[in-house]
Parts: C-alpha cells; sequence; structure tokens
C-alpha cells in the first residue's frame, strides 16, 4: 500500500498474516492505521511489524502503544526482520 488508508482498505479486502508497517506515510501514517486497523471486528487481526527509520529513544514504545506487534528500525537488517517473521510464524 502507498499510504495508511490503502492499508486499511487492503485488510477490509483480505486477510493478511503479517503487514510490514512503515511509520511515515502520507495520508495516514503507519501508527494511525493501525489503530484502525485494530479497531476492526470484522477482520482475522494480523500481526503487524513497524518499520522505521525513526532509531529515538521511545519510538519502539510508541509503536507498541499504537497497537503493532513489533519493530525493526531502518536500514533494514535481514537478521532482525527473519526473527520478527519467524515470531510471526510462532503465534
Amino acid at each position: 500500500a502507498s499510504n495508511g488508508i490503502e492499508a486499511v482498505e487492503s485488510i477490509q479486502r483480505q486477510p493478511y498474516d503479517v503487514i510490514l508497517m512503515d511509520v511515515q506515510m502520507p495520508e495516514m501514517d503507519g501508527l494511525d492505521a493501525t489503530h484502525t486497523i485494530r479497531k476492526l471486528v470484522n477482520i482475522r487481526q494480523p500481526r503487524i511489524i513497524a518499520m522505521t527509520a525513526n532509531a529515538m529513544q521511545g519510538d519502539r514504545e510508541m509503536c507498541i502503544a499504537a497497537g503493532m506487534n513489533d519493530y525493526i528500525s531502518k536500514p533494514i537488517r535481514v537478521n532482525e526482520l527473519k526473527e520478527a517473521l519467524l515470531k510471526a510464524e510462532r503465534k
């Protein structure tokens, strides 16, 4: 999806196991998109992994508070992405 609105619309059309959610997107950011997705009751809730260039203290906690399950900062490290996806598989 190109923005948070499209992400929300996509999840309403078809189920996803995992969403790699960019925190900074136009029109609706990833935090608001995650809040909106978590409020949807007629969908199977996906595991949402924050993917962001924000690597400041407190950013992880902000993403988790928004309803995301995990957090990976950019630049993406393959080992971190692999571990986050393995966590999703175990749930």
